[in-house]
């Protein structure tokens, strides 16, 4: 049942409340309910309805639409990691110190690359849609200026400090990768050996990496006419590692030369140095222990791999040094079906007359070719080429090396060299570098600093994922793509922001990475 009932306010006005009486079977009472419906009207007799409430505020402002500032949302997970691998490693402490005025944008670059991996034309956009050091716009031509302003002077004292702070007594990995340019005004852009197989000029990037932190270290630009074999020692004089302490280089056989490791020695560095199948020194080595090399004392196993080793030391302009000979019997299994089936293609090459520039050396090593005007061509395997070339280099391995006496030590530390290696990869692949897009020789030094701090905040990341296991079920972009769905929610008027929910893969990465957000 329902009825009206009436109550006074001290204010004057008379509030209407609708009641309802209800029976409570458990109490056996009657119970009531009441709503205020409004209020009486002056005639005493009307029923009015309340004021909702903000109908006040809307009264004065009746005209103003709710402005869309009052909320801002940005992506925050991406740069949350990148900052704290930034801060973690002494990297945004050192661009502060050298770059005062333009450390937010390099970093803002940097973040851009790893994140996106896309040419620097397109951070504009994504700059505003994510949280970055840089409070600004970041449109083409302030990234351009930036480029300029990135003077090698400056870079050379990040170097300087950077190697200091990263200077530790552990062996630094060198190798040399091509990037290949369309430009025509960049004196270092020259045509020389392309490792990606293109025909284009390219320009010869030597980096230096930590082999244990995996760091990279520092880099140098040279021509790209130039070959591994006369890029190491002036190189090495330029490194601004070398004043940090003693050295422990590790190279591949395209840095082997006499005059580098003569380079070598007078710098009084340590060195770990593959010798090519070209010179005496490998030849004579594996045909001294053709005969012994499996002998039950030159079995080990050298990260996981099961191999023979020996060693022998030996004299190199008054200096002793130690040279390790390896022969893994698998390798050549596999080397020499290769080898065999590289020879068919060679073979046939020679029979239809369409010769492979590649196989050059193969046609004038491994056969003979008689043309006669009534036989046509005659093509023949050289066999005893085939076989002296089999027994001396397939599955045989040769380093050089001043300080390391134990074979298995020595083939570890080179075969950890690969961290240069994926580091290219990296700037490659991930980073936006298969392509110079640069027409002057300033911007291009710019350009390729800021991919050289990318690449540092890259490598961070992969040795603490490497460290924890995580590269049996996850890889670095499935991190970096998990991330960007972490938004900030920003309301005008209240003091804390809100970060989204977030999902359990990206709770671990935040474990893992022991961020703050």
């Amino acid at each position: 049942m329902a009825s009206m009932v009436y109550v006074k306010n001290p204010n004057g006005k008379t509030y209407v409340y609708e009641n309802v009486t209800l029976w409570n079977k458990e109490t056996k009472k009657y119970t009531h309910q009441r709503k205020c419906i409004g209020h009486l009207g002056e005639d005493g007799k009307e029923v009015l309805p309340n004021r909702k409430k903000g109908d006040a505020a809307r009264k004065k402002h009746p005209s103003t639409p709710r402005s869309m500032n009052e909320c801002s949302v940005l992506t925050v997970g991406t740069s949350t990691l990148l900052e704290h691998v930034a801060q973690e490693t002494g990297l945004m402490g050192i661009l502060q110190r050298v770059f005062p005025t333009d450390w937010q944008a390099i970093l803002t670059c940097a973040y851009f690359l790893v994140s996106e991996g896309k040419a620097l034309c397109r951070a504009e956009k994504w700059v505003q849609r994510n949280r970055v050091p840089l409070n600004a716009h970041l449109s083409s031509q302030r990234i351009s200026e930036l480029l300029l302003r990135i003077k090698p002077g400056m870079q050379q004292d990040f170097f300087r400090l950077w190697s200091a702070s990263n200077s530790c007594d552990e062996y630094y990995a060198m190798d040399i990768t091509s990037v290949s340019s369309y430009s025509d005004t960049i004196p270092f852009v020259r045509y020389g050996y392309n490792r990606d197989g293109e025909k284009l000029p390219q320009i010869n990037l030597i980096m230096l990496t930590g082999e244990k932190s995996h760091l990279p270290i520092s880099y140098r630009i040279m021509p790209g006419s130039i070959k591994d074999v006369n890029a190491l020692k002036e190189s090495l004089s330029r490194m601004e590692l070398a004043k940090t302490g003693r050295l422990h280089i590790v190279t591949d056989k395209g840095f082997y030369s006499k005059e580098n490791i003569d380079a070598l020695y007078s710098s009084r560095y340590r060195f770990v140095v593959g010798v090519p199948f070209t010179v005496a020194l490998a030849k004579d080595a594996v045909e001294e222990f053709r005969d012994t090399i499996r002998d039950h004392k030159n079995y080990c196993r050298v990260l996981n791999d099961d191999l023979y080793a020996a060693t022998k030391s030996v004299k190199w302009g008054g200096h002793r040094c130690y040279l390790h000979v390896y022969y893994d019997s698998l390798k050549a299994e596999i080397a020499n079906k290769r080898f065999d089936r590289e020879l068919l293609s060679c073979y046939e090459e020679l029979k239809q007359g369409k010769f492979n520039r590649i196989h050059t050396e193969y046609y004038k090593k491994f056969f003979f070719v008689k043309d006669t005007p009534k036989r046509g061509r005659k093509v023949e395997y050289n066999e005893d080429a085939i076989q002296k070339h089999k027994q001396n280099t397939l599955g045989w391995f040769v380093l050089i090396t001043n300080d390391i006496k134990d074979s298995v030590q020595a083939l570890t530390i080179y075969r950890q060299k690969d961290a240069v290696e994926k580091g290219f990869d990296d700037l490659k692949n991930d980073l936006d570098m298969k392509r110079l897009r640069i027409h002057s020789e300033a911007a291009m030094d710019g350009r390729l600093f800021l991919q050289f701090i990318a690449q540092i905040l890259t490598a961070r990341i992969k040795v603490v994922m490497n460290d924890h296991g995580w590269f049996k079920n996850h890889d670095l972009q499935e991190v970096l793509d998990e991330m960007k769905s972490i938004r900030e929610v920003l309301i005008l008027g209240c003091r804390k922001s809100v970060i989204t929910t977030l999902t359990k893969f990206q709770s671990e990465i935040v474990h893992l990475f022991q961020l703050n957000l």
